[in-house]
Order: structure tokens, then sequence, then C-alpha cells
């Protein structure tokens, strides 16, 4: 379970496969029941829990999909 100031490594990739075209990293600032609220961004951005891969003590995974640019 994923706690407040916990490293999330965030990768953002245009299609399964591609590869991510961005990364990042944001902090846990708070967890609420299912999700929680990442800090690092210019607002908070919240995330669900079951999306978070953990990668070791006090870091998490997250992968998003991003299907069209806007």
């Amino acid at each position: 379970m994923p706690q407040p100031n916990d490293t999330v490594h965030i990768r953002f990739s245009m299609g399964r496969g591609a590869g991510p075209f961005w990364q990042t990293n944001a902090t846990v600032a708070s967890v609420s029941g299912r999700s929680v609220v990442l800090d690092g961004f210019d607002r908070a951005v919240t995330a669900s829990i079951t999306e978070l891969k953990r990668e070791g003590p006090g870091r998490w995974l997250l992968d998003w999909e991003i299907k069209t640019r806007p």
C-alpha cells in the first residue's frame, strides 16, 4: 500500500509496446481509500491505487497510456 512521501515513477506512452515518450517522478501527497494524490505537477493529480506497481520500498511505477494527442 502506498504511503505519503513515497516516490512514483510515471511513464507516458502513446500505445502498448511503443515505449514511453515522457517520464517523470512524483511524490504521493496523500492516500484516501482506493486512490492516491500525486504531487510534483502544476496541480494535484489523482491515480487509482490499482494502477500502481511496486518497484521496491517506498517506490512505485505508474504507466499511463495516452490514446490520442490533444
